[in-house]
């Protein structure tokens, strides 16, 4: 297991007891329950010619057997409301399929309760912020439901800097870009996980679902590129092409699909990996599994979300721990019906 328990101990601060606590309403036929990722990665435009396409690349699926390969992903939730903030949980999963085996082991780490308002939301933000970037920031955090996923992310960024630092050779698949310049993502952390990889012949992968890149062309995003291509393929680097801070991509983009009519999505690969791309791509494709998604990364996803009785259960659990006392939902009282 990696040492969060620094990271913990920010996240977990002590609040004031005996807070009014309104719990957020839970449907029990929800299998899972999860708050979307805030993405900050601003619209941007790739423009391309007809002079200047981009290469297609095809490759054959590889399972690597002989090689580490770690998932990290993570979530949070709204478990309720306090006066001026909410009370939120965190968990994150790492999947690890160990060299020369097939199977999986799980790494979970929380469910963390962390208690968020307008009082403490800064302080909790920049003092987190500095245990895991290692660098003070004079930065206000955003409104409570985005500080939350902050605090989130940066449980999943020290995560990341810690499995780079462990394993050696490996393959690193995380949910996400390689984007950097965000508040949230400075230029020298991306820079920093992704020099710390290479110094240790680690190889990360960045899968995103959706991407605000857009084709200036047609107005289209990115993963339209391999719309009429039902085979696995991969297209770009497209940093090349893109019209704005492309300096901010630390990872060279592509766009593919891992199997066969699978879907489309966008990766980021360091252009120093420690194995050549179209390795990479054939690695990762040797991985999944329906729909052409990285069997190890569903994994993570699956086991980070929580359940509509887990939601249930940290509920109680955060009015035990924090003595909360229960308030009456004031839209049932205004509008019973």
């Amino acid at each position: 297991m990696f040492d969060v328990s620094s990271v913990v101990a920010k996240l977990c601060k002590q609040v004031p007891k005996h807070l009014a606590f309104e719990p957020t309403d839970v449907q029990l036929s929800d299998l899972a329950i999860s708050a979307s990722k805030t993405n900050e990665e601003p619209l941007r435009f790739v423009s391309l010619d007809v002079d200047n396409q981009p290469r297609i690349n095809s490759f054959n699926a590889q399972f690597p057997f002989d090689r580490d390969v770690i998932a990290i992903d993570s979530t949070s939730i709204v478990l309720g409301y306090v006066p001026e903030g909410l009370v939120g949980a965190i968990r994150a999963s790492v999947i690890i399929k160990p060299k020369g085996k097939k199977h999986h082991r799980k790494e979970q780490y929380g469910a963390y309760l962390v208690v968020i308002t307008n009082y403490n939301k800064d302080d909790l933000y920049a003092s987190t912020r500095e245990m895991v970037y290692g660098e003070a920031t004079r930065a206000k955090a955003p409104d409570l439901r985005k500080t939350l996923d902050r605090l989130r992310s940066l449980l999943e960024r020290h995560l990341q800097f810690e499995a780079v630092k462990t394993f050696n050779n490996a393959l690193l698949l995380v949910d996400g870009s390689l984007m950097a310049g965000a508040v949230a993502d400075p230029v020298f952390v991306i820079r920093k996980l992704v020099r710390d990889a290479a110094s240790h012949g680690n190889t990360i992968v960045a899968l995103s679902k959706s991407t605000t890149l857009t084709l200036h062309e047609n107005q289209l995003g990115i993963l339209s590129l391999v719309d009429d291509i039902a085979d696995a393929c991969y297209v770009g680097d497209l940093r090349e092409h893109i019209a704005q801070q492309r300096d901010r991509y630390v990872g060279c983009v592509y766009v593919g699909r891992l199997t066969p009519n699978g879907e489309a999505f966008r990766f980021d690969i360091p252009e120093n990996a420690a194995l050549p791309h179209e390795e990479v791509f054939s690695m990762v494709s040797g991985l999944s599994g329906e729909h052409g998604y990285p069997e190890a990364l569903k994994l993570a996803h699956m086991t980070s979300v929580f359940s509509s009785i887990e939601v249930i259960e940290l509920q109680a659990a955060a009015i035990n721990l924090y003595g909360l006392q229960l308030r009456e939902n004031v839209r049932r009282k205004l509008f019973p019906m």
